[in-house]
């Protein structure tokens, strides 16, 4: 009976971005996101290893910002108060940034079993070109609809587009 109690009276989980991130200051820890994100990436005065270390704590924070605006999609679905073309825009914003996030990914996984399917089957190469356009226009599409999101999930919405982004921006041509 002790534990039935407890557990009615906890708070409900919530997400660090959502007590850290209050949503009038939104915007302004946005811009300073993509500004930490444009530094790591293009910034030719930061030693290479430090560069690759950095590398991947953008690539970790685009995760993290998926994963939240999934989050706050979901639970916005519950929310009441919130228009639900607000919600919708959230969910077209998550969706594109999953979308243009995805897109590098199963590039790679493509180039790297290329190989063996190109012995089966006769399929051309990936174009780099068209791929890093495909994903700028799922980014921009995936900010447009996190400015137009409720309150609550612009931020992870917004920032992830931006990172997602700069992230192709910074990849070499040779890579993809």
């Amino acid at each position: 009976m002790f534990l039935g109690n407890l557990a009615n009276q906890q708070p409900p989980l919530r997400l660090p971005t959502e007590v850290i991130v209050r949503s009038k200051a939104a915007p302004l820890f946005a811009v300073l996101a993509a500004a930490f994100v444009y530094l790591s990436l293009f910034s030719h005065r930061i030693p290479v290893p430090i560069q690759s270390i950095l590398f991947f704590v953008v690539l970790l924070l685009e995760i993290a910002m998926i994963a939240a605006g999934w989050w706050y999609c979901i639970k916005n679905q519950k929310a009441n108060g919130v228009p639900n073309w607000r919600r919708w825009m959230a969910l077209l914003g998550i969706i594109a940034n999953t979308i243009a996030f995805s897109i590098p990914v199963g590039s790679l996984v493509y180039m790297i079993f290329y190989p063996a399917i190109a012995r089966y089957t006769h399929t051309p190469m990936i174009d780099a070109e068209k791929m890093i356009l495909a994903c700028l226009v799922f980014s921009l599409c995936g900010v447009i609809a996190g400015i137009l999101s409720p309150a609550g999930s612009r931020f992870a919405v917004t920032t992830g587009s931006l990172t997602i982004a700069l992230l192709v921006l910074a990849l070499p041509m040779g890579v993809l």
